[in-house]
């Protein structure tokens, strides 16, 4: 069983949905043949200004990652943490990030300032928000677990660089992804054992 613990970097944006969201993540997992459990960390641990880029104004994902590592890397060596907060970042060369998952620390984050509606100047659609918010906890879980991107547009694996991309993805795994992630997950459980 894979565990992961999901950390909340920002209190809204996540906590409120963060029974929904762990749900979907398991659910994406249970049907690519993969047991996960996912974990909410009991405290907001918030990104220090050192991580905010004060000339862009977002916050730089690898620092945010790196901090969240620190933070959390101790309590469950063989488990994954996976930061998600209402925060904007990007990575150098690139405008903005969905999210970034260092494998060698099995820790990851998932920015969702731009997976708002609201961020686009629409009416707010939580539903739509928590699917997205979803989809990319998988994307950057599979990472985690040694996935690489997928050319299947449909499969969550694929690359996104904007939302219309994000929703035109589902939250499951291609049958490829599926099953090289059901070799990757038996060989993480072999050498936690």
């Amino acid at each position: 069983m894979v565990r992961v613990y999901l950390v909340p970097l920002t209190a809204a944006g996540f906590l409120e949905y963060v029974d929904t969201i762990s749900s979907l993540v398991e659910d994406s997992f249970t049907s690519a043949g993969v047991g996960l459990e996912a974990y909410k960390w009991p405290e907001v641990v918030k990104p220090s200004l050192k991580c905010y880029d004060w000339g862009r104004m977002q916050y730089i994902a690898s620092c945010v990652v790196e901090e969240l590592y620190k933070k959390t890397s101790t309590l469950d060596p063989e488990g994954y943490s996976l930061g998600v907060g209402m925060l904007d970042a990007y990575e150098p060369g690139l405008n903005f990030v969905f999210g970034l998952a260092v494998p060698a620390k099995k820790t990851a984050a998932v920015f969702t300032k731009r997976l708002r509606e609201e961020y686009y100047g629409k009416p707010a659609r939580y539903d739509l928000y928590v699917e997205r918010v979803a989809k990319e906890v998988v994307h950057e879980l599979g990472h985690l677990l040694g996935l690489q991107h997928c050319g299947d547009r449909k499969c969550v694996m694929s690359f996104s660089n904007s939302v219309v991309e994000v929703d035109y993805k589902t939250r499951f795994f291609c049958e490829k992804c599926a099953a090289a992630l059901k070799t990757m997950a038996s060989h993480h459980m072999s050498r936690t054992k």
